[in-house]
């Protein structure tokens, strides 16, 4: 008998010990579609295959750290790991950006197939270990709409002065055609439409997009996203976190990162149309740049992938690498096309 309950407690403090950690887990996003359910499928994932070792405490945008010092605190051990986006990193490492959409690139699969089986996560890893991170996709984003717009864009000329919220190299790029870019929280937008402050804005996808109701200030919705015509969620730990667990626990982190690509891509893919069908509705212009604005955006960005690549060593390393994968890649879909 008291073997009995000597083997049970021992049993119970196992089990106690096995969920005792947590791993608190600061994402840069409040509760939106695609992202936060991804978020909350990845933490279960974890928790699951690692028998509770590993529970990350998932908390939203603002609710331990700010957005923007995400990156720093997961560096300083402050906060465990970091659910972000790539180009947040930009001021820090021009390269970062590229972790978080290429302007004018591939589809997701390119993306990620580049990342995972072309030297994508080695070069990304490079990146960040000097601030002790470790760097994986956790996510892969569907194509973004290209904007809302307060008037038509029929001609690269009317893209000069244009105010918009857009980031990273999508708002280098348009500043090339004399747009002003600027950085505003997603909050502000709406309000900043509707006064005047703003000509324009990106954000997201139309399933995300229609949550910030910018449908009743801007009637001009373009396509398509060229700024992020794939993305990854980026899922970040500091490094001697990452290193104190055992390869099994590595592994399902690893695995679960695996499944949170296929499941944010998959759920987004269908459940764009009806959002789309909603703003038709409300009297939005739902349609394609014209062909002149896209050629103009692209040779901007060749301008600035160039220009960025004289500056920094990593981009230039990056990008190239990125873009003899897509050779090969492009070379294969154009033959298989059925188009």
């Amino acid at each position: 008998m008291k073997k009995t309950m000597l083997m049970a407690a021992l049993a119970a403090l196992t089990a106690t010990a096995a969920v005792a950690d947590k791993y608190t887990l600061q994402s840069a996003f409040p509760g939106l579609p695609v992202l936060d359910p991804t978020a909350k499928r990845f933490v279960q994932n974890v928790g699951t295959l690692t028998g509770g070792e590993v529970a990350f405490d998932y908390l939203l945008a603002g609710e331990l750290s700010p957005p923007g010092e995400i990156f720093d605190n997961v560096s300083a051990g402050a906060i465990d790991a970091g659910w972000s986006f790539a180009a947040y990193a930009a001021g820090k490492e021009p390269a970062a950006a590229l972790f978080g959409s290429v302007p004018f690139g591939g589809d997701p699969l390119s993306y990620i197939s580049w990342l995972n089986h072309g030297g994508g996560l080695e070069l990304w890893r490079e990146i960040y270990a000097p601030y002790n991170l470790v760097p994986m996709a956790c996510g892969v984003i569907l194509s973004e709409a290209g904007g809302w717009y307060t008037r038509e864009i029929n001609t690269p000329e009317d893209i000069q002065g244009l105010n918009i919220r857009i980031g990273g190299l999508g708002g280098t790029i348009l500043g090339k055609l004399g747009a002003n870019a600027m950085s505003l929280p997603a909050g502000e937008i709406s309000t900043s439409l509707e006064t005047g402050r703003l000509d324009a804005t990106e954000l997201s996808f139309p399933l995300v997009d229609k949550l910030m109701g910018f449908d009743a200030v801007a009637k001009n919705y373009y396509f398509p996203g060229w700024h992020q015509p794939a993305g990854f969620i980026e899922f970040y730990m500091n490094k001697d976190k990452w290193e104190a667990l055992t390869d099994a626990q590595r592994t399902a982190i690893e695995v679960s990162c695996a499944d949170a690509d296929l499941y944010a891509m998959g759920v987004a893919a269908g459940a764009q149309g009806e959002a789309l069908e909603g703003f038709r509705a409300n009297g939005v212009n739902v349609q394609r740049f014209p062909d002149s604005v896209l050629d103009a955006l692209r040779k901007a960005a060749d301008e600035v992938y160039a220009e960025e690549s004289a500056k920094d060593e990593m981009f230039k390393r990056v990008i190239d690498s990125y873009r003899a994968y897509a050779a090969s890649y492009n070379e294969y879909q154009a033959l298989s096309d059925l188009n």
